[in-house]
């Protein structure tokens, strides 16, 4: 029992900004808490008292299920009051309200920058990030492809505010969430 806020008021507030993986711990066994818990946004329940074996074991499965999910935390999300809109059911990208093409790689670099935009990515990184061990070609491949999707949904691509170079080391997303 925590003392100002319940473990159930932290995970929606967690969900409500993070997809990041939560497992709870608890002394309530009840099915209704059980599945009030996984309701809200837990990844996974346990009841007190459990071994750290088992603890372990699901955090380990916890991590590898959320690992490769390429989808962000909504389905729809706009950066910079508007300028930039990103659907990832339809697969949309729009600049100013008119939709852009994107090839299918384009748009995997872009999810996998959008998903971890705090993350400072090497070539290998966003690679394995976005399009898994599948990728055959040069690790300069990526490159070709930021210089396009900058291209496309840059203001002025030379002084980019979506896609960043972090020079000596890759590249990361600077765009402003607002939610949708």
């Amino acid at each position: 029992m925590l003392p100002d806020l319940s473990g159930e008021e932290i995970c929606v507030e967690i969900r409500k900004k993070s997809r990041v993986p939560i497992i709870m711990l608890t002394a309530k066994i009840e099915e209704s808490d059980l599945l009030t818990g996984l309701n809200i946004g837990a990844d996974d329940y346990i009841t007190k008292p459990f071994s750290l074996k088992e603890l372990y074991a699901r955090i380990e499965a916890v991590l590898r299920r959320s690992s490769d999910d390429l989808v962000p935390l909504y389905n729809k999300t706009s950066f910079n009051h508007g300028d930039l809109e990103v659907e990832f059911e339809s697969h949309t990208v729009k600049k100013k309200r008119v939709e852009i093409n994107l090839t299918p790689h384009e748009f995997k670099l872009l999810a996998a920058l959008i998903k971890y935009p705090n993350r400072v990515f090497t070539r290998e990184d966003l690679i394995k990030a976005a399009f898994g061990d599948e990728f055959e070609g040069y690790d300069r491949t990526v490159d070709s492809h930021i210089k396009n999707l900058r291209q496309k949904i840059e203001s002025d691509p030379r002084s980019p505010v979506y896609i960043l170079t972090i020079f000596g080391i890759g590249y990361k997303f600077g765009g402003a969430l607002n939610e949708v």
